[in-house]
């Protein structure tokens, strides 16, 4: 067996889309060989990027034998542990240096070990030659530098020059890309990061102030110190690590004050997330894509969960090529998943009560209305109580909005004590009137009765488009109904933004119409829209008769991902790119389950997944008829007030 240096292009040269993911490969190197000061520059006007640790180092043998062999697996080579801090290590694969080349044309080497220094140049250009060329038995020989940096007296320097990507506003941003990428960083660890010379701390994390309420997991050191830094804390619960079959989970879950507070300013990064932390470093960047939650108080979620276990060195290797995902399938995997979906939906329940007391003093603060809840009766304030609780979960951040929603609360919360005597009530026989009557003496919560209204539709949407796929509707038909009912996909998304529908890129792209390949400018996407975190979504439908394969899939969404990724990119914009292919039938080359994983491996690679139109269905159904089945009583509420024709 032989292998191309094409492997380069997929396992490096094209693997990273942004600098700061680049940037965190070279600090876990950094870390891996036991530095305890890595110092990043950015000198905007060479376009230069220089990144220098005070490391182990390397000689020449380990240069070659290690750094320039890629797939170098040090764990199997016993190197487990950092031999001076007993790091565990964080690298595995042996292919993050080749995301050098994600971002810079020419990579230069410096470093140095007990005195022996080694330095060399790699160009991308001389690269893809060999690659075209398959010349040398796959070998590739740097060009060896004589020039040696007088201030490097130990440790490894990596300078990028001829950057792919701008570097105009890079390091603002960096400081905080990285602050959330590692938990590692900082003194306490012996790990300090410079960019541009000041230290990146863990405040520049931004967005500890944003936490309104935190649950934290594991009692040590670590819990205390996220409970302090939350400087507006409302309220807070240490609670003993998660537990599972592998091991255990620590970290931190909050909920902010509003969705929209969860949106970064410059808009490149969605904090409405929880990352998954292996080994110091994040390993996925949202768990909450995993977690089939429909609630409202999903969008006011983020945090952070630790689970090292998942990275142990006689276990096998489960993270992407990219060690930006995990592979989906895996036992250890799909156990913090369970324990995840498990915590949320506990932490539902008490983020509603947290917020019932909040909504309730938020609409006190109305005099008026405080004079009013002071003349009800017990049970009617519980009720009240639940009512401006609701409100207060609604997704409202200007304040005059909120209040207006508060004073028509308490209309209707009269109205509907008022129908206890509407005359309609009297062509009613006794069980409906003792039903009725029940009803109005407790005076049910207004706000489940529309809710419970807003569900009864949606499962009529969902059962169309059940109707749809059994008939085996056009991709055209499918594609207008889930357009028209973006939350079938995800409760979050309802509030999408610049959706477009039937879009072809060359009519949203026209300044770059004529520098696209022709293939890319006839590409259609089924639905493309952009999410109010900053997150493009492409949404590819097939036919519930159609049967496609991997390959196929793969090759139509890149096409469509390539176009809007050079649109961003000439636009200066770095925001994540997603792909969701809808199909009937399992693809082709799922016939075993490891072809499914493998399947699963390749769409994970390209930030794409595959869903089928049966568990579409099944999650949407489930998510809603939770609520009905919970609340039969309301139903039968509902039933009564349409029966007597009134306008609740």
């Amino acid at each position: 067996m032989t292998l191309s240096l094409n492997v380069l292009n997929h396992l490096g040269i094209n693997l990273y889309s942004n600098v700061s993911a680049v940037l965190s490969e070279v600090v876990a190197n950094s870390y891996d060989a036991d530095a305890t000061r890595v110092d990043i520059t950015v000198d905007q006007t060479s376009e230069q990027i220089v990144i220098s640790d005070d490391g182990a180092g390397m000689d020449a043998d380990e240069v070659n034998d290690r750094f320039l062999r890629v797939g170098y697996r040090r764990r199997d080579d016993g190197g487990a542990l950092t031999p001076r801090f007993g790091r565990p290590v964080m690298g595995r694969k042996g292919i993050g240096k080749l995301s050098l080349f994600s971002v810079a044309e020419v990579v230069e080497v410096y470093t140095i070990k007990y005195g022996n220094r080694s330095a060399f140049r790699m160009d991308l250009a001389d690269i893809r030659k060999m690659i075209g060329e398959d010349a040398g038995g796959g070998v590739y020989y740097p060009t060896p530098l004589k020039d040696f940096p007088r201030d490097l007296e130990s440790g490894t320097r990596i300078v990028l020059n001829r950057l792919k990507k701008r570097t105009t506003n890079l390091v603002s941003g960096l400081r905080k890309r990285l602050a959330r990428r590692f938990s590692i960083i900082g003194s306490r660890h012996q790990f300090q990061v410079f960019v541009g010379g000041i230290e990146v701390r863990a405040e520049d994390r931004d967005y500890f102030h944003k936490v309104q309420f935190l649950w934290a997991y594991g009692h040590n050191n670590d819990s205390l110190e996220i409970k302090q830094r939350c400087k507006n804390l409302d309220s807070a619960k240490l609670l003993p690590a998660g537990e599972t079959s592998w091991g255990p989970i620590t970290g931190w879950i909050a909920a902010a004050d509003s969705p929209t507070s969860l949106k970064d300013p410059d808009g490149e990064d969605n904090l409405a997330k929880i990352t998954l932390v292996v080994r110091g470093k994040v390993a996925h960047e949202d768990l909450l894509k995993e977690v089939s939650e429909s609630s409202f108080f999903r969008s006011y979620l983020f945090g952070e969960v630790r689970a090292d276990f998942l990275d142990n060195n006689d276990e096998e290797d489960i993270a992407t090529s990219s060690r930006q995902g995990i592979i989906e399938d895996d036992p250890r995997y799909r156990g913090v998943i369970d324990w995840l979906r498990a915590e949320i939906r506990k932490i539902g329940s008490e983020w509603s009560d947290l917020r019932n007391k909040e909504g309730t003093k938020a609409a006190l603060e109305n005099e008026k209305i405080k004079e009013w809840f002071g003349t009800l009766g017990r049970d009617s304030k519980k009720k009240a109580e639940r009512l401006f609780g609701k409100i207060n979960q609604l997704t409202v951040d200007n304040k005059n909005e909120r209040e207006e929603l508060f004073a028509h609360a308490v209309l209707a919360f009269e109205v509907m004590r008022h129908k206890d005597n509407l005359d309609a009530l009297d062509g009613l026989n006794a069980n409906e009137i003792q039903v009725i009557g029940k009803v109005f003496d407790e005076i049910e919560d207004l706000e489940s009765v529309l809710y419970h209204r807003i569900v009864k539709q949606r499962l009529k949407v969902i059962e169309k488009l059940d109707q749809y796929v059994q008939e085996d509707a056009l991709e055209k038909v499918l594609q207008e109904h889930i357009f028209e009912h973006l939350w079938l996909l995800d409760p979050s998304w309802e509030r999408a933004t610049d959706r477009v529908m039937e879009e072809r890129v060359a009519n949203s792209f026209k300044q770059i119409i004529d520098k696209l390949p022709e293939e890319e400018r006839n590409t259609r996407i089924d639905i493309r829209y952009k999410r109010i975190t900053g997150a493009h979504v492409i949404v590819e439908l097939k036919k519930h008769s159609v049967r496609t394969d991997s390959p196929s899939l793969i090759s139509q969404i890149q096409k469509y991902s390539r176009a809007l990724k050079k649109y961003l990119r000439d636009n200066n914009i770095e925001e994540p790119v997603e792909c969701i292919c809808i199909v009937g039938k399992d693809l082709k080359d799922w016939a075993t389950a490891e072809e499914k994983m493998e399947s699963q491996r390749m769409f994970s690679a390209i930030n794409a997944r595959v869903l089928k139109y049966d568990e579409l269905l099944t999650n949407a159904r489930d998510s809603y008829r939770e609520y009905l089945n919970n609340d039969e009583k309301v139903g039968r509420i509902q039933e009564i007030l349409d029966s007597i024709g009134g306008d609740s």
